[in-house]
């Protein structure tokens, strides 16, 4: 039969759109099936995506948990993939520890679970399924080794690239190798943030020493470059400065430093009332960049006066010529 009673479309017409709206989905699937000479609107798309009968899902033995986004920063999900299969299985609609424990309770059948570090996860599973084992899943113990490593290692670059040079350095005619320099006992900054700040320092700085011995070698820009893995442009700026860069950006000012003096003289009248101070400046605002930006640089005065004096200042010179 080529369609079945009382309705608008063949058996093929349905079978090629369904392909499409579980292929491209709604709105994108209907822009899809236009071109294709078969129009049809992405809310029919989606009621033939769930006319499909679900494929039965057999019960998963190894299971991935993480979350995801609903809207990115505002609302997360958490998406359950069958390891084993290599597919996802269930999306539930937050991520929190008694969802996770009531689709566990619902599949019995789970014995690995592949988490993240998150505590409610942990939780879930711990009330859903007590005999499942939980471990970390690769990406997670890959991506925290990775920020502990650097966080390790951000304070020894100088370090390293000594015990490199000192590596590859060959061994003196005693058969010994230089001893290794030890690092810095210096103090330390007070705060983490200082800490890293000047570890990085020391490794720009150890940078452009390196980019300063190889110059007085006799080692050329681009070859100096290919060395370090630098721009050749960088080299260059940095030879001709003759001292390490200043990396630190100068302070910038805020946008209310020119309206201070009035905000302080406003705030010991006694106006502590910030949406009234705040329309005031924008005032101030207004009118200079109405009227004092356009005036000042002809002496505050209206347009028309300036305009005369320019054109009488004009007559008189060229009556004096």
């Amino acid at each position: 039969m080529v369609a079945a009673p009382r309705v608008r479309r063949t058996r093929r017409l349905a079978e090629a759109q369904r392909t499409i709206a579980l292929s491209a989905g709604g709105d994108p699937g209907a822009r899809l099936a236009t071109r294709l000479a078969m129009p049809v609107s992405g809310d029919t798309l989606l009621r033939l995506i769930r006319a499909e009968p679900m494929t039965p899902i057999p019960m998963p033995r190894v299971i991935g948990i993480d979350d995801w986004a609903w809207r990115r920063g505002k609302r997360y999900g958490t998406i359950v993939v069958d390891l084993e299969r290599r597919r996802p299985i269930d999306l539930l609609s937050d991520r929190q520890a008694d969802t996770v424990a009531a689709w566990l309770k619902a599949h019995p059948g789970v014995e690995i679970v592949a988490r993240d570090r998150a505590g409610a996860y942990a939780d879930g599973i711990r009330r859903g399924t007590p005999t499942a084992v939980q471990v970390a899943d690769r990406w997670h113990l890959l991506h925290n080794l990775t920020d502990a490593l650097r966080e390790g290692l951000t304070g020894h670059h100088r370090d390293l690239r000594a015990a490199a040079k000192l590596a590859v350095a060959p061994v003196d005619g005693t058969g010994q190798e230089a001893p290794a320099p030890q690092p810095d006992e210096g103090g330390k900054s007070s705060t983490r943030r200082e800490q890293r700040s000047a570890a990085i320092q020391a490794a720009r700085h150890a940078r452009f020493e390196e980019v300063a011995a190889l110059d007085a070698r006799g080692w050329s820009q681009t070859r100096i470059a290919q060395a370090l893995s630098l721009d050749r442009k960088t080299v260059r700026v940095w030879l001709r400065s003759g001292q390490p860069p200043p990396w630190r950006q100068p302070a910038k000012g805020s946008r209310l430093d020119p309206f201070l003096d009035h905000l302080r003289w406003r705030w010991d009248e006694g106006c502590h009332n910030a949406a009234r101070l705040w329309r005031e400046i924008t005032l101030k605002w207004v009118d200079w960049f109405n009227n004092r930006r356009l005036l000042e640089p002809i002496g505050n005065i209206p347009p028309a006066e300036a305009e005369a004096r320019y054109y009488a200042q004009t007559e008189g010179v060229a009556m004096a010529a």
